[in-house]
C-alpha cells in the first residue's frame, strides 16, 4: 500500500523503528517524519550509518549486526512493531557477524538466508522480522515523496528516440531479473555497453567512463543512457533501487545524457535538489510508468 502522506501511513501503524544504513536517505526520511510530528527510533548500523547525520535530537542507538538480540529486546520494551529499513549496507560475510549471546538462537535462520544471492538474503531478513511479530514497511510507503515521480525531475526530457532506447534498456533488465544481477544498465550507440553486477551502479558508470577515457568506447553527444529499475519480484520494502547526486556526477563524467527509471519504484531522496543537479549537469532524469 502506498500512502499519500507520511501521516496517512502513521495512522495505520504504531511507533516506527528505522534500521538505518549509510547514505543520505535515512536522515532525509527521519527529517520528513519529524516535519510531520513523528519521531522514529533509529537503530544505526555500526560501520554504515553516520549517527551525526541525524542530529543531536534523534532517538538513536548504534548496533552491530551481531546485536540483533539486543535490538529486538529494545523494540519490545518500547512497544515498537513497525520497521522500515533504509540505507546502504555492504553484504557482510556470515562469519563476520560476531553474535552476542542473545543473538545466538537466531543464527540458524540467517545461516540459511546467507545461502543465496542478495534477493534471497533480504527475503530472509524480512521473513525473520515477520516471524518475530513485526511489520516491515518500505520507504515508498512511509514517504512516497522520496521516490521518482512520473516525468522529468528537471527541465530536460528524453526525446522520442531516447525513449525508444530507454524502453530497450527496461526490457533488457526485465529479461535479466531471474539471474539476480544488478538493477541498471548503460546503452549507447544502439547497443548495451554495460550491465551492473556486484560492483553497484556508480562503479559500473565509472567503468564506462574509464573505457571512454582510454578510447575504448565513444559516446556521441545526446547518446548514452542509464536505465535503473527493480528486478521482477524484488521486495521493495528492503531493496529499492536508488539514485542520487553522485550517480549524476558520475554519469556526466562518463559523457552520458540521462537516466530513465521506473516511477514510484526508485528512490531519489530530495526530488527538487536532484532535479537542480540534473539541470546543472545538463542531464535528463525521467520516471516512466511500469
Amino acid at each position: 500500500m502506498n500512502a499519500g502522506h507520511p501521516t496517512d501511513a502513521a495512522a495505520t501503524r504504531g511507533p516506527l523503528v528505522m534500521i538505518a544504513g549509510g547514505g543520505d536517505f535515512p536522515p532525509q526520511l527521519a527529517g520528513i517524519l519529524a516535519a510531520h510530528g513523528e519521531r522514529p527510533y533509529i537503530a544505526a548500523l555500526d560501520g554504515a550509518a553516520d549517527p551525526a547525520a541525524f542530529g543531536d535530537a534523534a532517538d538513536l542507538r548504534t548496533y552491530r549486526l551481531g546485536q540483533l538480540g539486543s535490538l529486538l529486546e529494545e523494540l519490545r520494551r518500547r512497544g515498537i512493531a513497525d520497521i522500515v529499513m533504509l540505507g546502504a549496507l555492504p553484504r557482510p560475510s556470515f562469519s563476520s557477524l560476531r553474535p552476542e549471546v542473545s543473538t545466538l538462537k537466531y543464527m540458524p535462520h540467517f545461516a540459511k538466508a546467507f545461502l543465496g544471492g542478495d534477493d534471497h538474503l533480504l527475503r530472509g531478513v524480512v521473513r525473520f522480522f515477520e516471524l518475530q511479530g513485526f511489520r516491515v514497511h518500505g520507504p515508498a510507503e512511509i514517504a512516497p515523496e522520496m521516490t521518482a515521480p512520473r516525468g522529468a525531475l528537471g527541465r530536460r526530457q528524453a526525446s522520442p528516440e531516447q525513449r525508444t532506447e530507454l524502453e530497450r534498456g527496461f526490457a533488457l533488465l526485465a529479461a535479466l531479473s531471474p539471474f539476480d544481477v544488478g538493477q541498471a544498465a548503460i546503452l549507447a550507440d544502439h547497443r548495451v555497453v554495460a550491465i551492473e553486477a556486484a560492483e553497484g551502479t556508480d562503479a559500473m558508470i565509472r567503468r564506462v567512463a574509464d573505457l571512454v577515457a582510454r578510447g575504448r568506447l565513444k559516446i556521441g553527444k545526446g547518446d548514452g543512457f542509464l536505465v535503473k529499475v527493480p528486478k521482477t519480484g524484488q521486495d521493495l520494502r528492503v531493496d529499492m533501487p536508488a539514485i542520487g547526486p553522485d550517480t549524476l556526477r558520475n554519469m556526466a563524467e562518463a559523457g552520458l545524457s540521462g537516466i530513465g527509471v521506473r516511477a514510484g519504484a526508485v528512490l531519489v531522496g530530495d526530488r527538487a535538489a536532484l532535479g537542480r543537479k540534473a539541470d546543472q549537469l545538463g542531464l535528463f532524469v525521467e520516471g516512466f510508468p511500469g
